[in-house]
């Protein structure tokens, strides 16, 4: 995002964001999007391909009825399987129990050296014959005698594992049986059929070999085209995410910007606050140093000199503040309101009659109005704000003189102590100031 240098009203440097250009943006994405329209056209191509690259319709239902048959022959072949796998598992189960009973004859006959009851049958036989024949010795006689007692008792015992045997006879017929059930149940035939099925489908695909390839290719150019256009919308995608992020960088610029613009310019007003606040107590100070009543003063001298002309006006005293400004009778001037001293007293004459006229020299034998007496306006002014009364004729000016020179000496006479209380004035407000300035800096 590019940003420039700029000058603002106050003359301080600001920066200059500029808005992130969208014209690169909406270009490139009118590409895209006519690329993707490209894409489509050519994949709508495709399958219109795909609808006329069919297999032929005798090829297709002899295909269609060799896989019904094959999935038949497949449930067939699970069917058998399922029956299979139940005789296997009951033969399994008979082997366990003949087994188990093989166990328990080991188990009782293994305390004897007897195998049957035939074979203990014949030991006793054999035992008993010698005795009858009564060859033996008495000893003899009773352990033979003995043996055949203890040998008929095993043979008891005996007579329990011939019935187990039984039992276990038995059961090996009944595997036997299932096992002729298991041969008998065969999918010799049913994996012919399927064998000779699968080679006649095998064949039709030959046959249709190049059919399947043809889709098979159209296919694969088909997926390419839609990747191609996912692509292209993930570029679109991207492209999108960038500029919603730059135009959110340039957001977050510009109100960046504008906080630190608001803050410089709460600053720079601050500052010609504070400013003009100085210029004003300087100048404050300035005023209040030039000599008290300088003005009234000077206007006084205009008006003594503009009454007698031979009046001289004494040279103004220097002031270091600098010097007051002259005025002269003719030049309209602004005279501030005066502070007259309290002890100051003002002659007022009762005001006769003004009429226009001039000076001119008094009637002889009677007392008559001076004819052709006129004031200059600005005079009128004058006097009106030093509140001395208007001569209205030529006999006046002598009074008017008098007053004004009272007026003067009472001024002059209390010109140095009303400018240290004009000086210790200014100089509180300056205080005050100054104190409300650095409130206002702690505060802020």
């Amino acid at each position: 995002m590019d940003s420039t240098t700029e000058t603002s009203t106050n003359g301080r440097p600001r920066r200059f964001i500029k808005r992130p250009d969208d014209s690169a943006f909406n270009k490139e994405i009118e590409e895209l999007k006519s690329e993707i329209k490209k894409l489509d056209l050519s994949a709508n191509e495709v399958s219109a391909q795909l609808q006329k690259v069919v297999t032929e319709p005798a090829l297709a239902e002899r295909r269609k009825e060799l896989q019904v048959q094959l999935r038949e022959l497949i449930t067939k072949q699970n069917a058998i399987k399922g029956e299979r796998n139940a005789i296997m598992d009951q033969i399994k189960a008979v082997d366990v129990v003949i087994k188990r009973k093989l166990s328990e004859i080991q188990t009782q006959t293994s305390k004897h050296n007897f195998k049957s009851v035939g074979e203990i049958d014949k030991r006793i036989a054999h035992l008993d014959s010698l005795v009858e024949a009564g060859d033996l010795k008495l000893a003899e006689e009773k352990r033979y005698v003995m043996e055949m007692s203890q040998l008929r008792k095993v043979r008891k015992d005996f007579g329990a594992v011939e019935k187990t045997q039984e039992s276990i006879d038995a059961d090996k017929a009944k595997v036997a049986e299932l096992k002729k059930k298991l041969s008998q149940v065969q999918n010799r035939e049913i994996q012919a059929q399927f064998e000779k099925i699968q080679a006649e489908l095998d064949e039709l695909n030959k046959k249709n070999q190049g059919v399947s390839e043809k889709r098979n290719e159209l296919f694969k150019k088909r997926n390419q085209l839609r990747k191609s256009k996912d692509e292209k919308w993930d570029r679109i995608r991207k492209l999108n995410a960038d500029k919603s992020a730059e135009f959110a960088k340039f957001k977050q610029e510009m109100e960046e910007e504008k906080k630190k613009r608001a803050e410089e310019d709460r600053l720079h007003r601050e500052e010609e606050k504070r400013r003009k606040r100085k210029e004003n107590a300087e100048k404050q100070l300035a005023d209040a140093s030039v000599p008290a009543f300088t003005a009234e003063i000077s206007a006084i001298h205009n008006l003594l000199s503009y009454f007698d002309p031979s009046y001289v006006k004494p040279q103004p005293k220097p002031v270091v503040a600098g010097p007051a400004k002259s005025e002269t009778v003719g030049t309209p001037t602004t005279i501030r309101k005066v502070e007259m001293p309290a002890d100051l007293v003002v002659v007022k004459k009762e005001q006769e009659e003004f009429f226009a006229g001039s000076k001119g020299k008094k009637s002889k034998g009677k007392k008559a109005k001076s004819k052709n007496f006129t004031v200059d306006p600005e005079v009128i002014v004058s006097l009106g704000d030093l509140a001395i009364p208007l001569p209205t004729k030529s006999e006046d000016v002598p009074e008017t003189i008098a007053t004004l020179k009272e007026t003067l000496t009472a001024l002059e006479g209390k010109q140095d102590e009303q400018t240290k209380i004009n000086i210790e004035r200014a100089k509180e407000r300056i205080a005050k100031l100054e104190a409300e300035e650095t409130e206002e800096e702690t505060s802020s």
